[in-house]
């Protein structure tokens, strides 16, 4: 029996006490991206490319040692305007299971006393199971890794 589709959106906002470039590198400088783009605790990563330019790909691949969970993430840049934008799509695969695909855009402003972050992900679930509330919590946990990586703190809105 096929599973049905499930779709889920959102947009998390930070506002950063960072200038708009400082923020855009930590999305599309490999270096820096590795320091918080990771799996969960107990992930090991097996496998690391990235090409930030339209028409250029990311892969990160890893495994989860306590479980054997191998994780897959597929990247396309579609837009890339620096400082300021980014929209990719991605796919998600867990093991075998083609998890998810999905389509993330980040926009920056500059604001006083730092950047505004906008992302969003309009996300496609093969699994037939809505897992919009951990893409969200697992989100999260890539901002709070990005403040920590790069030192930054939240600035007022």
């Amino acid at each position: 029996m096929t599973a049905p589709i499930c779709h889920g959106t959102f947009t998390l906002t930070r506002d950063w006490a960072a200038p708009a470039e400082r923020v855009f590198r930590a999305w599309t400088d490999p270096a820096l991206k590795a320091r918080w783009f990771t799996g969960p605790p107990g992930w090991q990563e097996e496998r690391r490319e990235m090409d930030v330019r339209p028409g250029g790909e990311e892969r990160t691949e890893g495994l989860i040692a306590a479980t054997g969970l191998r994780t897959r993430f597929h990247a396309r840049y579609h837009l890339v305007e620096p400082d300021a934008r980014l929209v990719f799509a991605y796919d998600l695969h867990l093991s075998d299971l083609f998890h998810s695909i999905t389509l993330a855009s980040l926009t920056l402003t500059s604001r006083a006393g730092g950047t505004r972050a906008a992302y969003t992900e309009q996300i496609v679930f093969l699994d037939g199971s809505d897992g919009t509330a951990l893409r969200v919590e697992g989100t999260e946990e890539h901002f709070s890794a990005i403040e920590r990586a790069l030192g930054l703190t939240e600035s007022a809105p």
